[in-house]
């Protein structure tokens, strides 16, 4: 039987925050359908991980033979596609893609080491923290200040996440208080991060969500806690707070 795998592009506004007020808010939403390859729209399927306001999608398109087998794909709004695999890669993909054009990216090497990468114009560095240990820096997001949010492990096998500026310099972001697990979903211009998090009190690991603006955390629940809520993106237009995320319901979790 043939699966047909298709990318929709729409508006997804879980919350507005204006000043210290929380409000649910529904978006009106057009939606734009396409495929890598009508011929066959399975073979590669797309899974779309960024998208900038330029209307352009980046993701992986993946294949159905050779697994794992993937390549990193750029689809603009004029419906032109272009493909990433290094010469030296098994498999890859791009992860966010900002305005100016620059991506972020992995790949994973013959020998199965996966690689962070960071592609502006013409030029892919390879992006590795310097306290990361089993080549685990993996990059989230990125902003048109060119700055890079990502994460790694330490050689305990600890979790961190960091901010890697245009400069080439790296800026540590502190996991939230008390919590056994701490995950960055996305930053803006300004640098505020987004993501979620897990305390070691809950026996039911619901993931919270969570806002770290100029070194201070605060906690962003959908409906007071009634379901996980996680956010992974922010952007801020003059001076209303707009954020991305998603909510869970505990049912829907465990189906």
């Amino acid at each position: 039987m043939l699966v047909s795998f298709r990318i929709f592009s729409a508006c997804i506004v879980l919350s507005v925050i204006s000043g210290i007020q929380l409000q649910a808010q529904k978006a009106t939403c057009s939606f734009n359908t396409w495929v890598l390859n009508p011929n066959n729209p399975s073979n590669p399927a797309a899974f779309a991980t960024g998208v900038n306001d330029n209307r352009t999608v980046v993701g992986a398109a993946t294949y159905y033979f050779n697994k794992p087998n993937s390549s990193g794909f750029v689809h603009y709004f004029s419906g032109k596609i272009t493909y990433w695999r290094p010469a030296s890669a098994k498999y890859s993909g791009f992860g966010r893609r900002n305005n100016w054009g620059n991506t972020t990216g992995f790949y994973v090497d013959t020998l199965g080491i996966q690689h962070a990468v960071y592609l502006h114009g013409s030029t892919t560095a390879l992006i590795v923290h310097p306290k990361a240990a089993f080549h685990s820096t993996a990059l989230i997001d990125i902003n048109n200040l060119n700055t890079l949010l990502g994460e790694y492990q330490d050689a305990n096998r600890n979790f961190h996440i960091f901010k890697r500026h245009s400069d080439g310099t790296f800026h540590a972001v502190p996991n939230f208080p008390g919590a056994k697990q701490t995950t960055a979903g996305g930053f803006n211009d300004n640098g505020v991060v987004v993501g979620h998090y897990i305390l070691p009190s809950d026996a039911s690991e619901f993931s919270h969500g969570f806002i770290y603006r100029n070194g201070s955390f605060a906690t962003l629940d959908y409906r007071n806690k009634a379901g996980e809520t996680f956010l992974v993106g922010k952007q801020a237009r003059g001076d209303r707070r707009q954020f991305l995320g998603k909510w869970i319901l505990v049912q829907e979790w465990h189906v």
